[in-house]
């Protein structure tokens, strides 16, 4: 699939995908510890369908390297196969707030924007 053209929705709904996602798994892993297949799973549930990650690992490597989360411990599944949790840290905590503190701000921001007009002003 060729790039979304610059100006496109898909590009934008790409860009803000990569944005949150980051603060979106560590919001998940500060609730409980989850595996690989249970991060994304519960990432495209809870968002309606509207987000997902194809390849988790990437951004659960750079999370790691950043030290927001850790590789806890592995657990068998029903299947017979181990899974590797994933932890949030103390350190990733306060990165998540500094992200949900972020995105409100800018979030509210648009809002308030859009709700003086916005695309329908009548101009």
């Amino acid at each position: 699939m060729p790039p979304a053209k610059k100006g496109s929705t898909q590009g934008m709904e790409d860009n803000f995908k990569r944005a949150v996602t980051e603060m979106l798994v560590l919001s998940l892993l500060d609730r409980e510890d989850m595996h690989a297949v249970q991060i994304t799973q519960n990432l495209e549930e809870r968002s309606g369908y509207a987000l997902s990650m194809v390849s988790p690992y990437m951004l659960f490597y750079r999370l790691i390297e950043s030290g927001y989360i850790v590789e806890a411990y592995k657990k068998a599944a029903p299947d017979g196969r181990r899974r590797q949790y994933y932890q949030i840290t103390g350190e990733g905590r306060q990165y998540l707030q500094s992200l949900t503190t972020l995105y409100h701000r800018l979030s509210n921001g648009v809002t308030l924007l859009l709700g003086e007009g916005g695309a329908h002003n009548g101009k």
